[in-house]
């Protein structure tokens, strides 16, 4: 039996509270899921462990670490058939990560959850966007971590869930650039983050909470990009003393080129480099691929949409859960 698994790339619109204080949760974030690109593998039975297509050596690593912590032995034939483009802020690693220990705790029957998959391949330790988004696709905000001696679960809670409007497009913008933040690069950035002053964390909550939100409910694109683009400069000036300036250095250009021109809800995912903005309709769209050509001709350029489904297996969702929104 080959089953064939299905994970999604997203976007991390932000943080709600940038490196907190120890009275305060850490972090929490927001984000949604895109429909590309996507990672797609199939996994069948085989003698020891054979990983074949895509990002094959770092995909044997994670499928090995995974047999590992499940205590079993290689059994497996992975093909990858479609990936993430890696360390440029669509959450590669997670959706890998959660897509193949999903896979193969399902191929040796074995009866795993995600939150469980997450905890042993070591997800979700700071962020849970890509967590929730794994299993629910949409668009998340969820609650971060308690604070140090607080307690609290291995995955920040989801406090809210809605699906993304249909007809809403995204154009991601990847810059090209050597200076990749992930791994202990990105453990010592956040080492080195100052905690946010209240004031600060006060205003990004209100831009989400009564700006985002309500304007995503109410399918207001205007709105959501308006506010949308307030949390990112929010969070932004927190990060720039670890990111040499609100937007990561390859992509500062791209975001200022969009913001000129007038696009909607232009901002960066996570570390970037990839830089999005929205549009509500083919024209728009266009106009926004030539905002980017002109501004960064040898930027990779996506076209897609939100997803509104998590991670599937064998065309099943993986997990379901609240459908709101």
């Amino acid at each position: 039996m080959i089953l064939r698994v299905e994970a999604h790339a997203r976007l991390h619109l932000g943080f709600l509270d940038p490196a907190a204080g120890e009275n305060s949760r850490r972090f929490g974030g927001l984000g949604f899921a895109l429909e590309a690109p996507r990672f797609v593998l199939s996994v069948g039975k085989a003698e020891g462990l054979r990983v074949e297509g895509p990002h094959a050596e770092r995909v044997e690593v994670i499928a090995e670490r995974v047999h590992r912590l499940l205590e079993l032995k290689p059994r497996a034939h992975i093909v990858v058939e479609e990936a993430i483009p890696e360390h440029v802020g669509l959450g590669s690693g997670t959706q890998q990560a959660l897509a193949l220990a999903t896979a193969i705790a399902r191929q040796r029957h074995l009866d795993a959850s995600v939150a469980r998959l997450s905890a042993l391949t070591g997800r979700a330790r700071r962020s849970g966007v890509g967590f929730h988004l794994f299993r629910l696709g949409g668009f998340v905000v969820e609650g971060g971590h308690a604070a140090i001696g607080r307690g609290g679960g291995d995955v920040p809670p989801l406090l809210t869930r809605h699906e993304m409007p249909e007809a809403w497009r995204i154009v991601v913008a990847l810059p090209e650039t050597d200076t990749r933040i992930s791994g202990e690069a990105e453990e010592e950035a956040f080492r080195r983050l100052k905690p946010a002053d209240d004031r600060t964390v006060d205003r990004i909550a209100r831009a989400v909470l009564t700006g985002l939100l309500p304007a995503l409910v109410e399918r207001d694109l205007a709105a959501f990009g308006k506010a949308l683009a307030t949390t990112q400069e929010l969070v932004g000036a927190c990060f720039a003393p670890v990111q040499e300036g609100a937007f990561h250095p390859a992509a500062s250009a791209l975001v200022r080129a969009l913001k000129k021109g007038g696009a909607c809800g232009v901002g960066q995912s996570s570390w970037g480099p990839a830089v999005y903005a929205f549009a509500g309709d083919e024209k728009e769209e266009e106009r926004l691929v030539d905002l980017v050509r002109a501004a960064d001709p040898r930027a990779a350029i996506l076209r897609t949409r939100a997803r509104n489904r998590g991670a599937v297996i064998d065309g099943e969702p993986v997990e379901s859960g609240p459908k709101s929104g």
